[in-house]
């Protein structure tokens, strides 16, 4: 629903027969290419680990993050295109079941779509040439905040459980844990607000109650 095209497709069809998935080149409002959203390789425990404690945004060009975004100006075959514009053949989703709904109402059923057609072998294409426009957060933006953060943790927690070693794992919710605390503080001086407070008190007894459990649900 956030998602224009700006001219035809017919390349990410054919592509999507031959490898299974493909994806255009998402542009912002701006006209600028959304580099390090439309195409990224699959996360690991440290990806998540850094992007919950705030590291990709201090230090964007840690080895860490570079490693995850791809850069996006030549045809390639990429693990993880964003869902906002992802094409795949019928055989991609009847051979994976199609997206796990258990990633309710959003975020991170794309990833884990792309990561079960990899698993089952197939490939996604990525290719620039074809462009779209994408505005973003069309959907959630009518969520509110508080709400929208708990939606992105529980999903994030969900795919770590499903896709991670234990260890692994529970380095994502202490990392979601302690990452909590000075998001929350930021939201408060910025808004004003013990709204950002409370969601930080769920989402730290969300993530050990997962921790505790060592699952996603």
């Amino acid at each position: 629903p956030d998602v224009r095209l700006k001219m035809p497709v017919e390349e990410l069809v054919e592509a999507a027969k031959q490898c299974g998935l493909s994806a255009g080149r998402l542009d912002g409002v701006d006209g600028r290419p959304q580099d390090g959203f439309a195409i990224r390789r699959f996360p690991t425990a440290a990806t998540l680990a850094f992007e919950l404690l705030g590291i990709n945004r201090l230090w964007p060009g840690n080895p860490v993050n570079r490693r995850y975004r791809y850069l996006g100006e030549t045809p390639q075959l990429v693990d993880q295109p964003a869902g906002a514009f992802l094409f795949f053949d019928r055989r991609v989703w009847d051979a994976v079941g199609g997206f796990d709904e258990r990633f309710h109402p959003v975020w991170f059923e794309d990833v884990d779509f792309s990561r079960r057609a990899a698993d089952a072998g197939f490939q996604a294409r990525y290719i620039p040439q074809v462009g779209a426009e994408h505005t973003g957060g069309h959907s959630v933006g009518q969520v509110n905040p508080g709400c929208r953060a708990m939606y992105w943790y529980a999903s994030l927690l969900s795919y770590a459980a499903k896709h991670f070693r234990p260890l692994g794992f529970r380095v994502v919710c202490f990392a979601a844990a302690l990452g909590a605390v000075p998001r929350s503080v930021v939201e408060m001086v910025r808004t004003g607000s013990v709204g950002p407070f409370v969601t930080c008190c769920k989402l730290i007894h969300l993530a050990g109650q997962r921790w505790w459990s060592g699952q996603g649900r």
